[in-house]
């Protein structure tokens, strides 16, 4: 009679169910796999001619970019970088459709109402007044001045209107990036960052997330995907700040 290895009844007996689990570990690290691929890499392939399109569009207003950088006291790269995403996903008839049907609305009632991105740069009425409250707040006088800010009207819905006027306005929109990274440069001033390219992502992050939250709170939505890009892409978010870096690092080779 022949006698059946101990190890070999065992392996036969265990074969299914060992089966399965190494299938498991398979399927989640391709899964892993796809997702880093998909959400960390080559953007430029991902997003094709979006990538293509905003990339030329910000290198139309490349002059504009250097005059405001010496302003903020930044390099033009780094400010494009910070709003590649946003140019990326503008779209000007939805901007358009979006801008007069929504504008009454905040005009009349407020941001508490409507509070819509608007213009290239993807700009809420909501954000462009957090930059001119805290730029009173943090500005020396001489950046103030070559920013002019302030309004000649002291009536709120008057000011409102301006804003979203302001807001459908390239030149305008420039100077509000321009106060966003020196309220940065003001407000971090303090804070050690590993590199450029991690200064650009935290910078890209408040942009896309707001003022007023923790660097706790900046850290943990860095690493999230929460940006929406495009109506072709249903269901399918990505990392702003990896966007904004992608770009940042194609732009220094």
């Amino acid at each position: 009679m022949t006698v059946v290895p101990v190890w070999y009844t065992y392996v036969k007996k265990n074969y299914k169910p060992f089966t399965l689990i190494v299938a498991g570990i398979i399927i989640c690290l391709s899964f892993i796999y796809v997702k880093k691929i998909y959400t960390a890499t080559d953007f430029g392939k991902t997003f094709g001619p979006k990538a293509t399109a905003a990339e030329k569009k910000l290198q139309s207003l490349q002059q504009n970019f250097e005059l405001c950088a010496r302003i903020c006291h930044s390099d033009a790269r780094f400010m494009q970088s910070i709003v590649f995403p946003e140019v990326m996903r503008y779209s000007s008839i939805k901007d358009g459709v979006e801008a007069e049907s929504l504008r009454t609305l905040y005009v009349q009632f407020g941001k508490e109402y409507a509070n819509f991105s608007i213009g290239l740069f993807q700009m809420k009425p909501s954000f462009a007044e957090e930059v001119e409250i805290k730029s009173k707040q943090l500005l020396p006088d001489s950046v103030l001045k070559e920013l002019d800010l302030a309004y000649t009207s002291t009536d709120a819905a008057t000011i409102r209107q301006q804003r979203v006027e302001r807001m459908q306005d390239i030149d305008w929109q420039m100077i509000y990036l321009t106060a966003f990274v020196a309220i940065c440069n003001s407000t971090y001033a303090n804070k050690i960052f590993s590199s450029s390219t991690e200064k650009l992502q935290w910078y890209a992050t408040v942009y896309n997330a707001g003022f007023n939250k923790t660097d706790a709170f900046i850290s943990k939505k860095i690493a999230q995907d929460n940006f929406y890009l495009t109506q072709q892409m249903p269901g399918k978010k990505f990392k702003y700040a990896a966007i904004a870096g992608w770009y940042y690092a194609k732009k220094s080779q």
